[in-house]
């Protein structure tokens, strides 16, 4: 859910912040106000190019920010995928400078454009003229279907299973039916790679260990030497430290023996004693396990270096090394037993191959049963949205099997009776494309943390069709956030919350602002949207039964 946007010195707003709330959230003001500014300030959000001529007059660079509170687990695994930790609150910023430069940053980290981009289509999605809605990507309409389909998570995961295994059992069948020549080749190549690394008879963590033993082992000669300098001053010398302390205390001892209160010194030396004796056995123990040995460091140096080599050739680790060889054994294993393994594997091809289609075929069947139900619903929305003539339908085709089936589905629509119907993609397109796409979300019963913005989904409607707009906008804000500029009246009565956005001149100079609206300035706000500027009785008298009618129906 779209939180808090911060806005500083872009276009004609200087500093604007707004809190938003869940459910339906209207934007309204009149033509010029800066309306399309606000959105293009959240498009920059989401990744979109930057335009350096939309930072304020006077001003180096211009900042955006936003927060989202969402625990939508995709996104989260998305954003961990770039070590970005988060709990249920995402904050973006984007900062544009006229020098061109453009920064993106999600909780403090710094990211790329492209993965703002990606960021921001899974939290926002646009319904506006010309936008890339997601709703028309192929793949989020087999997403939407699936949705509706009852049972289908289990034959999902069982087709991506046999998939996977119908994958692996023609990689080796490619590699069984090798030319003669080549499979010689890949022979001697992969039995020289498995007798290199066997010879060097890798152990998990050697490499870390080699490492943590290489600095000793260099300086071992200067360790033997500082460790008896120290054995000296504390034990063996003829000024040794221990003499001297055991010799104050003594002193101190007599000191008291005379009447002073010298307890604590005593306490103190004592301690002292200790611990410098305690420092000296420590050092000893160092210095009895401290050899100077010359082949061993030469031996851990060859060893490190070989590791090296091999990771270089065969992996980032010594796991990865030792997996290397045991992947290519199996394929050793398979191109010299070709000749008896490569029936058995066609066998068993076909056998996952006809297995792979069965489930295919069962999933397309759950998918058209539910399409026809599914494009009923939309259609049945559609005539709603007062888009009376509307076809809709879900096209199915084939394409080769993968982890979702073998189904290539599309959503098609015709608003007119007599048209062809096309791919949604190519058809509708403006306010009544907003509309097909509601009608869908409508359908639908997905839910998700995704905020769906609507840049006036009423364009060419009147007053009765904006009703019924808005009467679906505030349903579908039921299960997700909504917000829509609009420009009527009727649409905005159903918002729970209404932001104003306005103008005002001061010093020479003009500033975008935005207002969220109280109950009474809401109604004041319908009135103007219906009589001008001039507020009328009759149109605050309209305003209130607007608003009044949408609470009854919603």
């Amino acid at each position: 859910m779209f939180t808090t946007l911060s806005i500083k010195n872009y276009a004609l707003i200087e500093d604007l912040s707004i809190d938003f709330s869940d459910g339906f959230t209207v934007i309204t003001g009149e033509t010029g106000s800066g309306k399309s500014i606000l959105i293009k300030s959240i498009e920059l959000l989401t990744g979109t190019r930057a335009d350096m001529s939309f930072i304020r007059s006077g001003c180096s660079a211009c900042t955006i920010t936003a927060s989202f509170e969402c625990a939508n687990s995709k996104i989260t695994k998305f954003l961990n995928s770039f070590s970005i930790t988060t709990e249920d609150t995402i904050l973006i910023r984007r900062t544009i400078e006229t020098s061109g430069k453009s920064k993106a940053f999600v909780n403090d980290s710094q990211i790329s454009i492209s993965t703002l981009a990606d960021i921001g289509e899974l939290l926002v999605d646009f319904h506006g003229q010309d936008e890339k809605h997601s709703l028309l990507d192929l793949d989020s309409q087999l997403e939407i279907l699936d949705n509706e389909t009852l049972d289908i998570r289990p034959l999902l995961e069982k087709v991506s299973f046999l998939y996977a295994q119908v994958q692996d059992l023609k990689a080796k069948l490619e590699v069984m039916n090798l030319s003669d020549t080549d499979r010689e080749r890949k022979i001697d190549l992969y039995s020289f790679q498995i007798k290199e690394i066997e010879e060097a008879k890798l152990e998990h963590g050697e490499d870390e260990k080699l490492e943590s033993e290489l600095p000793k082992l260099k300086n071992a000669e200067r360790i033997v030497a500082l460790a008896q300098e120290i054995v000296s001053t504390l034990y063996s010398s003829e000024n040794a430290a221990l003499g001297g302390i055991l010799k104050t205390k003594k002193n101190i001892e007599t000191i008291n023996s005379y009447g002073a209160d010298a307890s604590e010194a005593m306490s103190l030396i004592e301690q002292a004693y200790y611990q410098t004796e305690e420092a000296f056995r420590e050092v000893e123990v160092i210095l009895s396990k401290t050899k100077l040995d010359p082949e061993k460091l030469n031996i851990s140096i060859e060893r490190i270096e070989l590791i090296k080599k091999l990771k270089k050739k065969y992996g980032n680790t010594i796991g990865d090394v030792i997996e290397h060889k045991n992947k290519i054994e199996e394929e050793l294993d398979s191109l010299s037993d070709y000749k008896d393994d490569s029936e058995k594997l066609q066998k068993q091809l076909e056998l996952e191959t006809k297995r792979l289609s069965e489930i295919c075929e069962a999933i397309s069947k759950k998918r058209q049963k539910v399409a026809q139900v599914f494009s009923k619903s939309v259609q049945e929305k559609l005539f709603e949205l007062d888009i009376k003539n509307a076809v809709f339908k879900v096209s199915f085709d084939k394409k080769e099997p993968s982890t979702n089936g073998y189904d290539l589905i599309e959503f098609m629509f015709c608003a007119n009776e007599g048209e062809k119907i096309l791919p949604l993609k190519n058809t509708a397109s403006g306010g009544e494309l907003s509309r097909v796409l509601l009608a869908i979300e409508l359908s639908s019963k997905m839910k998700n943390d995704q905020t769906t913005i609507f840049d006036e989904i009423d364009t060419g409607t009147g007053g009765t069709t904006g009703e019924k707009i808005g009467g679906k906008l505030a349903e579908l804000s039921k299960k997700k956030q909504v917000f829509s500029i609009t420009h009527l009246a009727q649409v905005a009565a159903f918002a729970k919350t209404h932001i104003k956005i306005y103008k005002e001149t001061k010093n020479l100079r003009t500033y975008t602002k935005a207002k969220v609206l109280s109950e009474i300035e809401h109604i004041e706000e319908i009135a103007r949207m219906i009589s001008g500027k001039k507020i009328t009785k009759a149109a605050l008298q309209h305003a209130e039964n607007l608003v009044a009618a949408s609470l009854n129906q919603q």
